[in-house]
């Protein structure tokens, strides 16, 4: 073992004394799997992309995974909760929720995920959402595709709702003029209908 050598924190003035052996080891950490980011030596949490549908936890995650199946890949379900916010009056109120997922474990979108649940924004009524971890980010080329099809094959037009759903969450939320955006800058046609859409792509990849 060398020579110990000598650093000192600016902030908060302290002398740390760090052995050779140590800073090899930060220098040779190995690379995540997955975030394909340093492992132990960052902590980052992996990007998500949530967008608010109309489409149930149930149907969302059983499309997914029919699609998944069509192409071979093996999955993993999971069941969780979290907690997400409910207005009352004027004061947020915690709560929890259950969650529905699904992880794709091998093909060209290994570590691909969806998380589903519903969450009350408003005084009744629920939003559902998807969220999404795609690796490459929503805008790779197999995301697209498979996005694609998912959104053909929804029993519904994901971001459109009726007047009695928008009137009991809250008809004048953004959440609606958001959830539309959201999928326009994905570059599917939100013009009323639309749905369902042609995919460009074939399936299975």
């Amino acid at each position: 073992m060398g020579k110990p050598c000598t650093r000192i924190n600016k902030r908060s003035r302290l002398i740390e004394t760090i052995l050779p052996s140590r800073e090899a080891a930060y220098a040779n950490l190995h690379q995540s799997v997955d975030a394909e980011l340093p492992f132990g030596k960052t902590m980052v949490r992996r990007a998500t992309t949530d967008l608010e549908v109309s489409v149930s936890p149930v149907h969302a995650i059983k499309t997914l995974r029919l699609l998944a199946e069509e192409a071979g890949w093996q999955m993993e379900r999971h069941e969780g909760s979290r907690l997400v916010d409910r207005f009352a009056i004027i004061m947020p109120m915690a709560q929890s929720t259950r969650t529905l997922g699904l992880r794709i474990l091998d093909g060209p979108l290994r570590g691909l995920e969806m998380t589903a649940w519903s969450e009350t924004r408003g005084s009744a009524g629920a939003l559902n959402i998807t969220s999404w971890v795609m690796p490459g980010g929503m805008e790779h080329e197999l995301n697209q595709h498979l996005l694609e099809h998912w959104v053909a094959r929804v029993p519904r037009c994901p971001w459109q709702w009726t007047f009695s759903e928008r009137s009991k969450v809250g008809y004048m939320l953004p959440d609606w003029r958001k959830a539309r955006r959201k999928f326009r800058e994905l570059g599917f046609d939100v013009k009323k209908n639309t749905w369902p859409n042609e995919p460009l792509s074939k399936w299975p990849i």
